[in-house]
């Protein structure tokens, strides 16, 4: 069941300045490694991004910390969106993998292995996405692209993380609903989905 959420301008911009916030504090030259920094920048990402008279939105990231995990599901991690309006609640998880750098400079091989762990991801649910991380100058403005785009070749538009999170997420337009997906992916082993996949594949 897909439900579309119309945010006035306050949460809306409350989103954008709790990720932008997030991404602002986490320094490249901090965390030069591309899994410290992925795993600092959705540390930061852990928490309320509104609570008010408009409704009521929540982030909770996950990492995956098997390399075993990452292997067989594809995706760095995974961001459970809670969020609510007057009328009605969505629980919805959006899970990614990260890349180091825009897409035109991933090399051929690179850019197969991303694609395969994006088709992995797609086994278990809709609409992978991938994060890039260009960097200009030392600063570094994740963006979002479309796993599935990617998948398929066709051409896919990097998207700002908070314009994502504004644009996409908070009108819950992307994202996992299934209760036992969601759940899941709480765990960074994701044991329980390994488990689920097994089931289904048996029943």
């Amino acid at each position: 069941m897909r439900h579309a959420f119309s945010f006035p301008v306050e949460v809306r911009h409350a989103v954008r300045e709790f990720v932008e916030d997030a991404v602002t504090k986490v320094s490249g030259k901090s965390f030069r490694q591309e899994p410290s920094y992925v795993a600092a920048l959705m540390g930061r990402l852990v928490g309320i991004a509104y609570d008010g008279p408009y409704g009521f939105v929540e982030l909770k990231p996950v990492i995956v910390d098997s390399r075993t995990a990452e292997h067989w599901f594809g995706a760095d991690f995974a961001i459970t969106a809670d969020i609510r309006s007057r009328e009605v609640a969505v629980l919805k998880a959006i899970v990614a993998q990260a890349k180091r750098g825009s897409l035109a400079e991933l090399p051929t091989g690179e850019r197969e292995r991303l694609i395969e762990q994006v088709r992995h991801m797609r086994s278990y649910t809709r609409s992978p996405k991938v994060m890039l991380i260009p960097e200009s100058g030392g600063v570094r403005r994740p963006t979002i692209i479309s796993g599935v785009r990617l998948m398929g070749g066709f051409e896919t538009k990097p998207v700002d993380l908070s314009d994502y999170f504004v644009r996409r997420v908070l009108p819950t337009l992307d994202g996992d609903t299934r209760p036992g997906f969601v759940e899941a992916v709480q765990e960074s082993g994701l044991t329980q989905l390994r488990v689920r996949a097994r089931l289904d594949a048996t029943s």
